[in-house]
């Protein structure tokens, strides 16, 4: 027996229409997603994303809303940062003082308490003792002297003459630069008078003070060994030193920033005594010596 079709009931007209809006508004979500790369697509209230919620029921509204707004808060959630923290002030290679990180590791090196070199001249010495320089061959440096302090390797003012340089700090922090050559360079024993030869080393120096500080002080010291009479040996560094400034004056730096003193035999850097007890010649020569403290 055969059955004649059954007449849809509402239920069903319902369902039948609601599946084809449904598929629409499914295809339309669908073609948002795919256009994220546009500006149009990624933002909310666009034609596009108006179309697709208006094309389904409530519930396919509500689902659209969400898919939309996904696409447009992801990439902004997902940007990497770039930037350093802020409030980082921390001292770098390119803006630190290279007298100021002679060890070259991209800090301020440390100071650690004060050497007294005379003349009224106190500077601060360096916790790290790797930067005190290896002395001369029988060379017995005296603690807390001239000889400990550090040498910029990174300058090459002094590379083709007879003399040295030395850097510091006061404890006010103030820079103090040393050029330092030995008397015998300079002058004939006993005399005051310089040598003709003594000309390349105090060029270069006088190139170097005018390139780097041209605007500084200039003080000259002259010190003697502790041979012969205490009186006359500091009548003689105060020459010798008077003449150096003279020739700093000759070879162009200008007079009004140049002085100069005389320490005698109250500052040596080296003991005159080897370990065995003998006199050093070579320790008598070291402190037979000219400072230029500029600074």
């Amino acid at each position: 027996m055969m059955h004649s079709p059954r007449t849809p009931d509402r239920a069903d007209r319902a369902r039948t229409r609601a599946f084809p809006l449904a598929l629409l508004a499914a295809v339309a979500l669908t073609a948002v997603a795919c256009s994220g790369g546009g500006d149009d697509a990624a933002t909310p209230g666009s034609g596009v994303a108006t179309t697709a919620v208006a094309a389904g029921s409530d519930t396919t509204a509500a689902a659209a809303d969400t898919v939309v707004e996904t696409v447009v808060d992801t990439p902004a959630e997902t940007v990497p940062a770039t930037e350093a923290p802020a409030g980082t002030d921390a001292p770098t290679p390119d803006v630190l003082d290279e007298l100021d990180d002679l060890d070259e590791d991209g800090s301020f090196d440390e100071r650690c308490g004060t050497a007294d070199l005379g003349g009224g001249l106190v500077v601060q010495t360096l916790c790290n003792t790797a930067l005190v320089p290896t002395p001369e061959g029988g060379v017995l440096p005296l603690p807390g002297s001239l000889l400990t302090l550090p040498t910029p390797s990174r300058w090459d003012d002094l590379a083709d003459v007879d003399a040295v340089l030395k850097v510091a700090t006061r404890p006010d922090g103030s820079r103090v630069v040393i050029y330092v050559l030995g008397s015998d360079t300079l002058f004939d024993s006993g005399s005051a008078a310089v040598r003709g030869t003594a000309q390349p080393p105090l060029a270069a120096i006088v190139a170097s003070i005018s390139t780097r500080f041209p605007e500084a002080p200039i003080s000259v010291r002259g010190a003697a060994d502790s041979v012969g009479e205490p009186a006359a040996n500091q009548s003689l560094s105060e020459q010798r030193a008077a003449a150096v400034a003279a020739q700093l004056v000759a070879l162009g730096l200008p007079a009004a920033g140049i002085s100069s003193l005389g320490l005698g035999e109250t500052t040596p850097v080296a003991s005159e005594t080897n370990a065995d007890g003998s006199e050093s010649e070579i320790g008598r020569q070291v402190n037979r010596r000219v400072e230029i403290v500029v600074g």
